[in-house]
């Protein structure tokens, strides 16, 4: 199942050097939701390989429930209720955004190869869980849509979710679980924080509300 656990962080890294090129809002919200099955489906991968547990079943679950499905619900009723379906105008542009996460990247693989205490089996584990955090950090700062700002965040949580997988292999139920209902609340708050400001100024672009600053 090492096998099968690798296509699914190559469909992690993909989906994380995809957002990064892609304008279209809803295309976005797919690539996060396939990014959430793919995580959601590595505990069971881990399961094959060490036994299956009852954490580790509901972690997966879940997991695919909340990543996979109910998060990209949210996000295309906000493009649907906000009626915009591309971000045109990025701070950074579409190609320096490539490269930049292709930067990040090979960063992340520098950075897991110096780890000296992380098994060379789970290197892969480690570069993916490094390259979809920084991922979701440049996507928060490089982006000027409400909307990618939230992709950006539930990037940056997917990557923490690697990252604890890779170093502990099994996070305990009730760790994972606490760290999901954050992102839950968190998700449901900027939804809602996104529906207000389109109703209230009729956009969606942050950067236009600096004019509120007295």
């Amino acid at each position: 199942m090492i096998s099968v656990q690798n296509i699914l962080l190559v469909v992690i890294l993909i989906t994380d050097l995809t957002l990064a090129a892609n304008s279209r809002l809803g295309t976005c919200i797919n690539l996060i939701a396939l990014q959430g099955f793919a995580l959601g489906l590595i505990p069971v991968t881990i399961g094959f390989q060490q036994g299956f547990t009852f954490s580790l079943i509901a972690v997966a679950f879940i997991g695919i429930l909340l990543r996979g499905i109910l998060f990209p619900q949210i996000l295309h009723r906000s493009i649907v209720n906000a009626g915009t379906a591309r971000e045109l105008r990025p701070l950074v542009s579409y190609f320096l955004s490539v490269l930049i996460v292709l930067m990040l990247i090979f960063t992340s693989l520098w950075i897991s190869i110096n780890i000296d205490f992380i098994d060379s089996k789970l290197l892969l584990l480690s570069v993916v869980a490094l390259s979809t955090i920084f991922s979701g950090i440049f996507i928060i700062i490089g982006r000027r849509l409400a909307i990618m700002q939230i992709i950006g965040y539930i990037l940056l949580e997917n990557g923490i979710y690697c990252l604890g997988l890779a170093f502990v292999q099994e996070i305990p139920m009730i760790i994972e679980l606490g760290v999901l209902f954050d992102a839950i609340i968190a998700v449901f708050v900027m939804s809602v924080a996104t529906n207000k400001i389109q109703e209230e100024f009729e956009h969606l672009d942050i950067q236009k509300l600096d004019s509120l600053k007295g």
